[in-house]
């Protein structure tokens, strides 16, 4: 569990301090630390809703203390290959991959849950690429009607800064609410006690993990698909995470990564071009990570099932 939730805090920090990094207004230290601070106070206040759909609305089946041990394992080994390979992962996709493997393994899987999990995903991925474009294209390139906006950006720039942190906080939060549940559901159905003492456990290592291990994957969403300026960042980090806020108040596990990335794919198209933004290297590295991953996960947690549960009987 603390080898999970450092890799998920390395993957949430480098999209929800993205935009302050990219743009070189926050150094990477005093990134982790809001980002600790923020990561805990969204999963005390909202993260219990993530919790009761993983724990209970997924998988049918009643999970004992080693299906929720193999779900974990899942979890972990995924999500550091995917840090190896510095692509920004859906902690979210990930665990619930697991919880639908084990789910395959007694064969009571709530398909429901699975679709509307996925539906609302890629509804919010869709809209957050789409609006993304159409505040960009308002204000890029510079032309006489919207020089108007240039001179007042310049003129508050050093306001707008601590807008950008702000905004980067208020994206801390989100994901607080939403991926910190991924590991406590495992621990909630294998060792029971209160999903407040396992926040307030497992919360700050998302943090601990963002400061040792965060930077190099955070490059590879603020630098690598587009360089990001003080502007686009602040449309990324309030799109995103009202997505991602919206989904935590519904109960629903999801991919802010997925959210934050084709936010900035939006603005890559704008920028450089849709050609070009499909044919860039990290971009097609990234959509086969997401695809991979997942379907690797729910491999892996159904045939360590498999092992531990049918042939060593744990």
């Amino acid at each position: 569990s603390v080898f999970l939730a450092m890799n998920m805090g390395i993957s949430g920090f480098s999209v929800s301090f993205a935009p302050s990094f990219g743009s070189n207004i926050l150094r990477k230290n005093k990134a982790a630390l809001l980002y600790g601070l923020c990561v805990i106070a969204g999963a005390c206040l909202i993260g219990p809703r993530v919790v009761e759909t993983l724990a209970r609305k997924i998988s049918y089946a009643p999970l004992n203390a080693a299906s929720s041990g193999i779900i974990l394992i899942s979890c972990a080994v995924t999500m550091f290959l995917s840090n190896v390979l510095k692509v920004p992962q859906s902690t979210s996709f990930v665990t619930v991959a697991s919880f639908v493997g084990s789910g395959l393994f007694y064969g009571k899987v709530n398909w429901h849950t699975v679709e509307k999990i996925l539906v609302f995903a890629a509804i919010f991925s869709i809209v957050s690429f789409g609006l993304t474009v159409i505040i960009k294209r308002r204000i890029y390139p510079p032309r006489q009607d919207n020089l108007g906006f240039y001179e007042k950006f310049f003129v508050h720039r050093d306001k707008f800064k601590k807008f950008i942190v702000f905004h980067d906080m208020y994206a801390g939060f989100s994901v607080g609410t939403n991926n910190v549940a991924n590991v406590v559901a495992p621990l909630v159905v294998a060792l029971g006690m209160g999903n407040l003492f396992w926040f307030l456990v497992i919360s700050p290592l998302f943090g601990l993990g963002a400061y040792f291990w965060g930077e190099r994957v955070i490059r590879s969403v603020s630098q690598d698909i587009v360089p990001v300026g003080e502007f686009s960042a602040s449309i990324v980090s309030f799109i995103t995470a009202t997505f991602v806020l919206i989904a935590s108040f519904l109960g629903l596990p999801t991919p802010y990564v997925q959210f934050t990335t084709f936010s900035l794919l939006g603005i890559s198209c704008v920028k450089d071009g849709f050609k070009n933004t499909s044919e860039k290297f990290i971009v097609k590295k990234i959509l086969w990570v997401w695809i991979l991953v997942p379907l690797f996960t729910i491999l892996l947690s159904y045939s360590l099932n498999f092992i531990f549960l049918k042939y060593l009987h744990l």
